[in-house]
């Protein structure tokens, strides 16, 4: 295939589904996703090689203490000590410190770890920009959809929430956090990737097929993260504002929005799946029709700056837990030789 035809293509799939004139802020988003999928890409990487330095029973390797993001429930069991003794629990730290990144990212700047980090998110948006490019006049899924299924990832949130929080007291909570299940929870997670069943991996290529059919469908219907940080942005104090005198209601907007929200109609967008990436304030040809602002106030925002912050407020929650200590865990050696051998025979405590 020519240089040409390969960048051109590429455009297409980076660039949102509607002739959108090329702009800082979503050159910036693009990259900003990339380099966080990258870096992710590293740490398991790295992690590998841990648990095969564990296997071939020599010295450990470095165990980047960044996999501690992909285990949601210790860092909700972490957040639920913290916040009821002040304990910080020492097994999985960095966890807890990324969940605190982007509920902060998801109050200030709205849902925008979805929409400027997360690598499930960027995965969803190039699949259903691919699924534009295959058949363009493919109509979107109805709005019930979203009633129904839509209601899925709060049941799911619920009841983490629910188990978490309510059903367990605290030393209930201490003795999952101290016991051998969660301190080598990251290798259990890393086996169900790497010795993937095949029913688990039937699911994973249904998930990607439905999300090429239905936008970001992990994201809308499933996802519990995505429900969490949701509700955390409708309380944040920045917001989409659209001046109805200035709109020349072309509806370019709420076409360009990747989340079907009705931007056009609002006064201010207020929906639990905006996820702060701005294509609506570019695409938007009417000067000061759509603004970014924060609430109460007369400042502005320029979409320009919405990578910076979003980098900026996870770099400084997560580079202050480094600086004070509390980034790597403090699983032993011993432990991780241990229990590795016996990983597959330990099951998930009951709650």
């Amino acid at each position: 295939m020519p240089h040409r035809t390969i960048r051109t293509l590429l455009a297409k799939l980076a660039g949102p589904a509607l002739p959108l004139r090329e702009t800082a802020a979503q050159k910036l988003r693009l990259a900003l996703q990339l380099i966080f999928l990258a870096l992710i890409l590293a740490i398991g990487f790295e992690f590998r090689n841990f648990v095969s330095s564990i296997l071939e029973g020599g010295a450990l390797s470095r165990r980047p203490p960044g996999v501690d993001g992909f285990l949601p429930i210790s860092a909700l069991m972490n957040l639920r000590l913290f916040a009821f003794s002040g304990e910080l629990h020492r097994a999985h730290p960095a966890g807890l410190f990324i969940l605190l990144a982007i509920i902060a990212m998801s109050f200030v700047i709205g849902k925008s770890f979805c929409g400027w980090l997360c690598p499930f998110g960027l995965i969803s948006e190039l699949l259903y920009k691919a699924r534009k490019l295959a058949s363009p006049s493919l109509k979107p899924p109805p709005a019930w959809l979203d009633y129904t299924l839509g209601a899925l990832k709060y049941i799911i949130l619920a009841f983490f929430v629910y188990i978490i929080f309510f059903a367990m007291d605290a030393a209930a909570v201490k003795a999952f956090l101290d016991g051998d299940y969660n301190k080598i929870s990251d290798v259990k997670m890393y086996y169900f990737f790497a010795r993937i069943t095949p029913l688990a991996a039937f699911i994973t290529a249904l998930l990607f097929l439905l999300s090429f059919f239905v936008p970001y469908f992990w994201c809308r219907f499933l996802c519990p993260y995505g429900a969490l940080l949701g509700l955390v942005s409708l309380a944040s104090p920045v917001k989409i504002k659209r001046d109805a005198g200035a709109c020349v209601s072309c509806g370019l907007c709420a076409a360009a929005c990747p989340q079907a929200i009705a931007v056009d109609k609002a006064a201010s967008v207020l929906s639990d799946e905006c996820t702060a990436c701005a294509l609506c304030l570019d695409i938007c040809p009417a000067p000061g029709a759509l603004e970014l602002r924060v609430m109460g106030t007369g400042l502005k925002i320029k979409t320009r700056l919405l990578p910076f912050l979003a980098a900026f407020i996870f770099c400084l929650i997560t580079g202050l837990a480094m600086l004070s200590g509390n980034w790597r865990g403090e699983v032993s050696d011993d432990d991780y030789r241990r229990l590795t051998v016996d990983c597959d025979t330990l099951d998930h405590p009951r709650w």
